[in-house]
């Protein structure tokens, strides 16, 4: 089993909506039903936190995601052409009354490595 595919999107949650649904298409059946739902919500938070949060809706600025699989792993990274953010790990309940960093707070919980560096985040999920 081998994918991969790397893409640029303008800054729209139209255009990255369709991307990932095309990603999906192209990798189920390749992986377990439940690699699947969190690969799935991965690609929707990190496309949502990019078009919002890195390029602030700019239409004129794109979001490259790449996505990677073999038998043991997927890994799935996203970039924006925003000033980066600073990713500060918190527990769980810290999040409550925030009103960012939960998106992220949830891809870390989905990934088996999380990292963050500047307008770049990648993460990777182990495949049993």
């Amino acid at each position: 089993m081998h994918y991969a595919v790397e893409r640029k999107v303008n800054s729209d949650i139209k255009c990255g909506k369709k991307l990932i649904e095309e990603i999906l298409r192209n990798i189920e059946g390749l992986i377990e039903p439940d690699a699947f739902f969190n690969t799935k919500l991965i690609l929707n938070e990190l496309m949502i936190n990019s078009v919002i949060h890195g390029n602030c809706g700019d239409l004129n600025k794109k979001i490259n995601m790449k996505v990677y699989i073999n038998k043991s792993r997927i890994i799935i990274e996203v970039s924006d052409e925003g000033s980066g953010v600073c990713f500060e790990r918190k527990n769980c309940g810290e999040y409550d009354y925030l009103e960012c960093g939960r998106g992220l707070m949830l891809v870390e919980g989905l990934s088996d490595k999380l990292n963050v560096d500047g307008n770049t985040v990648t993460c990777v999920q182990y495949l049993k």
